[in-house]
């Protein structure tokens, strides 16, 4: 059986005291509990980024921390740097944001290599003579690559002090574990993005196949309660609305008057001139009924020829004067047929609701309330058309 020998942390860093080892220890450890407490749900992938080199920079001995994040471009950008000075946003060792290709300099060779890279003396290094003016350069760096789950490269994590052979292989190991936690991170966060661009996706889609869906029910309810030919509601129409008028009947005692009027002769009109000039006539019917009723009252097209109109809040004698208006305004109408004019007459039979028209006991049912105005338009039919008569208790006994 095999033992494993404990680890003595002072042969793994011959360098330093127990002391320091045990403080180094504990910020390490600070540092990883800080950067896993970071919570993915960030909108902005670089102030994520920035919180994760602030618990770093916050619990450990490094001047400068920044990330270079690898664009659309294939170039390694700086998105993000902190100083232990200020702990604020920096630029930069020079003016402007840097900025290298894969396998370019220190950062580029980590990202290329895809391991990390330490530079003990940056001022003597060869891979910083393009910088120019030396001062400027930090003593010592460590880029070290940070990639997805998945292993595809995001960027890399640069840190840095003035001082040259400052990083020891404690901060290696140390970012070893933190890039590896810093890439889950990110790649965490990228993943939680993408499910909320699907959900907001499949919600907007939703909402839309909801909206469309009522559209189109609303569309077919409401050509279920129209008239195709002429536009008026209809039948079904009627009956939904009827019922508030009754309503209001029966609550308020307001009157209202029931017109069924038919136009006289129409079998005839498109006998002679086809139910194409007979489908013009309704339209024109249509159009006059329009505009002799009002907002608050009920115009339906009930079934071929036949019209109905509830006058709301309408007295009997007020009812009769509105259906002679109709009747006379339809009479005045024409329309030319080759060398034909052609007129037509309307027969209206009238039923009120109102207490001087009607029994008080009789029962405002809707069905009854049409028969007795059918068989007052029966008795107009039959005395002559073209007239209006209203209702009279004596018709349900005839």
């Amino acid at each position: 059986m095999n033992v494993q020998t404990p680890i003595d942390l002072q042969e793994e860093f011959p360098g330093l005291g127990m002391q320091d080892l045990i403080v180094d220890l504990l910020n390490s450890l600070s540092a990883v509990k800080k950067l896993s407490e970071i919570s993915c749900q960030v909108d902005d992938e670089s102030k994520l980024i920035k919180q994760a080199l602030t618990t770093l920079i916050q619990n450990q001995d490094m001047e400068r921390c920044s990330f270079f994040m690898l664009d659309s471009e294939g170039f390694l950008t700086n998105v993000t740097g902190l100083s232990f000075s200020e702990l604020t946003d920096c630029h930069a060792w020079v003016n402007k944001p840097l900025r290298f290709r894969i396998g370019e300099g220190i950062i580029g060779a980590a990202a290329a290599s895809g391991s990390i890279q330490h530079c003990h003396n940056c001022r003597e290094d060869a891979r910083f003579a393009v910088i120019g003016d030396g001062s400027k350069l930090p003593g010592s760096i460590i880029s070290a690559p940070v990639f997805t789950l998945h292993n595809v490269l995001i960027g890399v994590l640069n840190v840095s002090h003035p001082q040259v052979h400052y990083f020891t292989d404690w901060h290696l190991r140390l970012l070893e574990v933190y890039k590896n936690m810093l890439g889950q991170l990110i790649t965490n966060r990228r993943l939680f993005q993408q499910m909320e661009m699907q959900i907001a996706s499949r919600t907007a889609e939703l909402e839309h196949l909801v909206a469309e869906t009522k559209r189109l029910k609303d569309h077919y309810a409401s050509m279920s309660m129209h008239d195709q030919l002429t536009g008026l509601h209809n039948r079904r129409y009627f009956y939904d609305q009827v019922e508030i008028a009754i309503a209001q009947h029966k609550r308020y005692q307001n009157p209202f008057c029931l017109l069924v009027m038919d136009i006289d002769h129409f079998k005839a009109v498109n006998d002679q001139f086809g139910h194409v000039f007979g489908d013009q006539v309704l339209i024109g019917v249509a159009e006059a009924l329009k505009q002799q009723v009002r907002n608050t009252d009920i115009l339906v097209r009930f079934g071929g020829e036949e019209f109905v109109v509830i006058f709301t809040n309408t007295s009997c004698d007020n009812g009769q004067t509105f259906a002679e208006r109709i009747r006379n305004e339809i009479k005045a109408l024409q329309w030319q047929s080759a060398d034909h004019v052609i007129q037509i007459t309307l027969s209206i039979g009238l039923h009120c609701t109102s207490l001087e028209c009607c029994e008080p006991d009789l029962q405002l049912d809707i069905d009854q309330i049409i028969h007795c105005a059918d068989l007052a338009l029966y008795t107009a039919k039959e005395t002559g058309r073209d007239k209006v008569v209203v209702f009279r208790e004596d018709m349900l006994k005839g």
